[in-house]
């Protein structure tokens, strides 16, 4: 078994266009059962990296004389070969040696291509690949994608899932994972088009794969965080009351976040803050974590419950006023904690032992300010720059010339996210472990759900990335905003991850933009009669109208959808199949037209800027087509957008404020307007 793989990303952008084995229509004319390969986001000019270690085996430097037009071959081990078409420019040799992430050379346009981008084939030699519905590729061809997608980060969702049929057209399947296209599916009971329906799974959820196809839908499994219409959980099991010489702490508990049973009560999935009193204003004592179990000691008072929480079940120090009592009969008393506790946002590092002033466990960062590393190496990942004067707390035993020290946020510059991964230190003498710095309880926090793969976990707190996160009201990618999570934020974890989220609790001085509940609207219009199905109304002058997928392919389904809903305006994206748009228009002869000039958001870890220039560069040929395809004599606008700037989740991007965006924009239409004279 062979041990290759891909080590770094071979593009300056995150971002697959067009997936293998796609378009087999348009590649059968070269012998091959579909796209031999992956298409990615490469604007003109950008750089080309090598994916792994290998020495270039062959660099064509003619645009002219190959489907591929410039490009460079490079051997690796165990016989695998990587293919980079479409440069504008090789910058290596002949049996030159690379490393993964080595520049190959630019791209561009070059060859048999629509737009600048880098095709990227993978090759084996003296192997053949044979895909999941049976096909053998010919030429040692394999699929790359399975090589790549770790370089993004998908990650397997958690459970409990709900088993159904997704249609195999609407995902992207590799190994034994799957992602929803941007349309969405319908998740259905049977394999089949009529088959009971479950619910309409978001896009861009991740799915498990459970078998081989049948006939147009293929078998998987659904994180019930992603779905609506799940049967409910049946009501949670309390644990057996704490025995009386428990230490317990007696508060009151906001009646809507538990759920009770007899004389006990389960907290929700994000935790309560137990107060002093039954009052929104009370002393918050500290946050009891998610699923504990509570005895009921009272009535009810207004929104609150009385109840006793044992000390084990708080995450982080509880603070109980002067005036509360304690229990009747005390248990045992927690360990003392240090004398100065690392604070909650801390972050665990190793710091160059000479560059530091250390009186008892407190350290002050010396002059220049020391490198934060995670590892006690001189090699070792840099963490941040600890700042000249900054404190922190040792965090255990010193290993050659470094030592483990906590190191607040506020101390730290150019914190990587995520986080990598960190040498724990071996504990002081005395201590059994060295303590974790656990979340403070905040005065008054938002619960929500937090998007798993774009934050770092560690303990009972987690991390932003560094463009922020959305804050939303369930676990599915299509749920309610609560509010923005800035970058580099701490959040306190309430519990364990449902499929692609996490549940947690954000300091409400931290979140951004919260969102309230609004106004229930009264919809005094009666139920419309089920026997007829008119035309919709005319709304002034506007027409409703449907989106195509945000694929590159519009599947048969879909057109089927079109034809039901009957719309009077068409948005497609300028890379859509063709044939499928002619269907579309063959169809809807009367309809509205928008063609979207389209290119990808950029990832949340790439960094560009795409000129006005470039953006006409990379889509006028596809606006082109797609104008050709729907035919003439109809209604058609462009599109324009500015997603090649931006990312999807955060909204982070180039624009420092609306009057670059402005310049930008304008720049662009200036230029769209002179290639396409006449179009709206």
């Amino acid at each position: 078994m062979s041990d290759f793989k891909f080590e770094a990303w071979p593009t300056e952008y995150r971002q697959i266009n067009q997936y293998f084995g796609q378009n087999p229509h348009n590649y059968a004319q070269f012998g091959l059962p579909g796209h031999e390969g992956l298409d990615l986001m490469a604007p003109t000019g950008s750089k080309i990296f090598a994916v792994a270690p290998g020495t270039v085996r062959f660099v064509n430097t003619s645009a002219t004389n190959h489907n591929y037009g410039i490009h460079v071959r490079v051997d690796h081990a165990d016989g695998w070969q990587t293919i980079y078409g479409h440069m504008q420019q090789a910058t290596v040799r002949v049996n030159q040696p690379v490393k993964a992430g080595d520049q190959l050379g630019l791209a561009d346009n070059t060859g048999n291509s629509f737009g600048s981008h880098l095709h990227l084939t993978l090759k084996r030699q003296n192997a053949s690949y044979t895909d999941s519905s049976g096909t053998k590729w010919p030429y040692n061809i394999f699929d790359p994608t399975p090589f790549l997608l770790p370089l993004i980060g998908w990650q397997r969702p958690a459970g409990p899932y709900t088993d159904g049929w997704a249609f195999t057209d609407g995902i992207i399947i590799v190994g034994d994972l799957a992602q929803v296209n941007s349309g969405g599916i319908n998740f259905r009971e049977s394999a089949s088009v009529v088959g009971k329906l479950i619910d309409l799974v978001p896009g861009g959820t991740i799915i498990i794969v459970t078998g081989a196809p049948r006939g147009q839908y293929t078998p998987v499994k659904v994180a019930n965080a992603s779905l609506k219409n799940v049967p409910a959980p049946l009501p949670p099991t309390p644990e057996p009351p704490p025995p009386p010489t428990e230490n317990l702490v007696n508060g009151w508990a906001f009646t809507t976040y538990i759920t009770r049973s007899g004389s006990q009560a389960i907290v929700g999935e994000f935790g309560i803050n137990l107060r002093a009193a039954p009052s929104r204003t009370a002393t918050n004592m500290g946050l009891v974590k998610g699923g504990s179990t509570l005895t009921i000691t009272g009535s009810p008072q207004g929104e609150y419950t009385p109840v006793s929480a044992r000390r084990v079940d708080f995450s982080g120090p509880i603070n109980i006023p002067p005036d509360i009592a304690p229990p009747t009969t005390p248990g045992p008393q927690p360990e003392p904690e240090p004398t100065t506790p690392p604070p909650a946002d801390a972050i665990l590092g190793w710091a160059y032992t000479q560059n530091l002033t250390i009186n008892g466990r407190q350290v002050v960062s010396g002059r220049f300010g020391t490198n934060l590393r995670a590892a006690p190496v001189r090699g070792g990942t840099k963490l941040g720059l600890f700042v000249e004067g900054g404190t922190g707390t040792i965090a255990g035993q010193s290993s050659g010339e470094y030592t483990p020290v906590y190191v607040s946020r506020s101390s730290l510059r150019n914190v990587p996210s995520p986080l990598p991964p960190i040498t724990q230190p071996t504990p002081l003498p005395g201590d059994s472990t060295t303590p974790v710095p656990t979340p403070q309880p905040t005065a008054d926090t938002t619960p929500g759900w937090a998007f798993t793969a774009a934050i770092t976990v560690s303990g009972g707190m987690a991390t932003a990335g560094q463009y922020g996160i959305n804050l939303r009201n369930a676990p599915r990618r299509d749920a309610g905003k609560v509010g923005f999570v800035p970058g580099n934020a701490s959040m306190i974890v309430t519990g364990a991850a449902q499929g692609e989220y996490t549940p947690v609790r954000v300091d409400d001085n931290i979140l951004q933009g919260k969102v309230t509940t609004p106004e229930p609207i009264i919809d005094t219009i009666g139920p419309p009669d089920d026997a007829i199905d008119p035309e919709p109304p005319t709304l002034g002058n506007a027409r409703i109208g449907l989106h195509a997928s945000a694929d590159p392919g519009i599947s048969q389904a879909e057109i089927e959808e079109f034809a039901d809903m009957r719309p009077g305006m068409i948005k497609v994206l300028s890379f859509h199949e063709p044939t499928a748009v002619q269907k579309l228009s063959k169809a809807h002869p009367d309809a509205r037209w928008i063609v979207r000039a389209f290119l990808e958001f950029r990832s949340a870890n790439g960094v560009r800027n795409i000129s006005p220039g470039q953006f006409v560069n990379d889509t006028i040929n596809d606006v082109r087509r797609t104008l050709e395809m729907i035919g003439p004599g109809k209604d058609v606008v462009i599109e324009l957008h500015n997603e090649p700037n931006l990312v999807p989740e955060g909204l982070s991007g180039a624009w420092s404020d609306g009057a670059t965006f402005a310049q930008w924009w304008l720049e662009l239409l200036r230029l769209y307007r002179q290639a396409m004279p006449g179009r709206k």
